[in-house]
């Protein structure tokens, strides 16, 4: 068992590893481009095409590619947006499948979180990096889930990536969002943005205080995610100007707890803002919403309920030490 767990936590720890589940990501979305150059009765299939094989490349061989070369493939996709290249145009789905699965419906669901979680466990009983176990089981289990949802609902290959070639074009761009985003925080970071609203934050917050430092952090952090989008491009940015030298050197506060408390008061500010484009405003389009801001409109009691008990839960922390 041991020796098992030992050679398991050095495949995942290899580099080839994740790069091997990247350039699945790209074939697949070869494999679009490949459909949408075949589908005759759609309008602009070449910028299309051109758009996902763009995007292929970039997770397929991203790795690879010069900086500057992968900055201006994303600055082209961009361009092909613009363009309307990639509004949803996709011939529908193939019909006449079997009946539907009912509750077996479930298992491809639960088989990603549950080969996630067992390849992140098995990784960190070997002594591996526990992050890096679970993303490379995040992508296995994507892989086993297909498999599973192949066998359930008996469907083909030509349908499975037929439907997932329409989903993914309804998404479209908005799949870009989140790599995009935590470039952005990293931008910022490099540029000292965090250490200029930590001088700004020391002139308002009393020294000493760590309610008030709480509440300029978790604040910061909402209304930082709210401005950019994402919650993980405010983390770096607010974490390292505001979190890190007020919360948690100050008072000796454990940072684990302080930057998921953070992270989490970042996603009430994800809540309420329609930048976070591919959370509130996808829906509305996949379900044909009439009010662009429908999503919004619920989920904004959901963060003014949330957000106090960030407070509530550092505070018992502080106290119960």
């Amino acid at each position: 068992m041991a020796e098992g767990t030992s050679i398991l936590a050095r495949l995942v720890g290899h580099p080839a590893t994740l790069e091997t589940a990247f350039a699945l990501i790209g074939a697949l979305l070869w494999g679009y481009a490949v459909q949408i150059v075949c589908d005759c009765r759609r309008a602009r299939r070449m910028l299309a095409a051109a758009y996902w094989f763009t995007l292929g490349l970039l997770f397929g061989f991203g790795a690879w590619l010069p900086h500057w070369v992968a900055g201006l493939l994303v600055v082209g996709l961009v361009a092909v947006e613009a363009a309307g290249g990639v509004r949803t145009q996709a011939t529908p789905a193939p019909s006449g499948e079997p009946s539907a699965p009912g509750w077996r419906a479930l298992w491809p669901v639960l088989t990603i979180p549950t080969v996630t979680f067992v390849l992140a466990g098995l990784t960190a009983l070997a002594g591996g990096e526990v992050g890096r176990g679970a993303v490379v089981g995040l992508a296995l289990g994507g892989l086993v889930a297909v498999g599973v949802a192949l066998v359930v609902g008996r469907f083909s290959w030509p349908t499975a990536l037929a439907a997932g070639r329409q989903l993914t074009e309804d998404i479209g761009p908005l799949h870009l969002l989140p790599q995009l985003l935590a470039s952005l925080g990293l931008l910022f970071t490099a540029a000292g943005v965090g250490t200029l609203l930590a001088d700004g934050v020391q002139r308002i917050v009393p020294p000493g205080s760590l309610p008030g430092a709480a509440v300029a952090y978790f604040l910061g952090m909402t209304l930082f995610t709210a401005l950019v989008g994402n919650s993980f491009a405010a983390f770096s940015v607010i974490t390292t100007g505001i979190g890190v030298p007020l919360v948690v050197a100050p008072f000796g506060l454990d940072p684990a707890l302080v930057a998921i408390l953070g992270l989490t008061a970042g996603s009430c500010g994800t809540l309420c803002t329609p930048m976070a484009a591919n959370f509130n405003l996808l829906p509305v389009g996949l379900y044909g919403l009439p009010d662009n801001y429908a999503v919004i409109r619920w989920q904004w009691r959901v963060a003014a309920v949330l957000w106090p008990s960030h407070l509530i839960v550092l505070g018992l922390f502080w106290l119960c030490r």
